[in-house]
């Protein structure tokens, strides 16, 4: 993780997350992280917030045997924190820089006077944690089909409504690539989603 020293960009990508303010708080960087960095783990929660401005992030777990169980795909707009803002310190998420991050960061000491109380931030905290759990109680449960499971994660995973890697899609939906391109075929046939190129798919409006 490196600092950037640049005012203007800095004041840019807030003004683009402004509206998740009532106050602005009053200790906040600009931080860019390498492809393949890990921002935090079991070990190491978080002590700041983290809101993406570019760039994306994996956020997957580990199982009780060692395999990793991937949650989402988090990229510009989200919340990274909310999980330890919230009393978890011992959260067992590991989020890694998918690609190069950029990132406001938010220290939690410096700032909480001003962000527990700033019902403002607070609901956008309390939407960005509730959506996590949502997403990776369905993603995860066996009850769901994986019919069901590709078209919420085309509907409300993707902000795109758009799977551009069948190879991306795998460890977030845990299947096997017979079985996601036997379902996509099916969802095509049945025309809820489009096919529009070698392993890219999008949720028909």
């Amino acid at each position: 993780m490196k600092e950037i020293a640049d005012r203007d960009r800095l004041e840019y990508f807030f003004g683009e997350q402004q509206a998740h303010f009532r106050q602005r708080p009053p200790v906040l960087k600009l931080v860019e992280f390498e492809k393949g960095e890990i921002l935090n783990g079991p070990l190491r929660p978080l002590s700041r917030f983290y809101i993406i401005v570019k760039g994306s992030v994996s956020i997957y777990n580990l199982t009780e045997d060692g395999s990793i169980r991937h949650i989402a795909k988090a990229a510009r707009g989200t919340l990274l924190g909310d999980v330890e803002f919230s009393g978890e310190g011992n959260q067992s998420f590991y989020i890694e820089a998918a690609e190069t991050v950029l990132c406001l960061a938010i220290p939690f000491r410096e700032n909480q006077a001003i962000l527990e109380n700033d019902p403002v931030f607070l609901r956008f905290v309390l939407g960005q944690l509730a959506g996590k759990l949502s997403l990776s109680a369905v993603i995860t449960a066996s009850a769901q089909t994986l019919e069901e499971k590709v078209l919420f994660f085309l509907r409300k995973v993707q902000a795109d409504h758009k799977i551009s890697s069948v190879n991306h899609a795998l460890p977030l939906l845990h299947c096997s690539r017979r079985q996601l391109q036997r379902v996509l075929k099916k969802l095509c046939d049945e025309d809820l989603i489009v096919k529009t190129g070698r392993g890219c798919y999008r949720l028909r409006e």
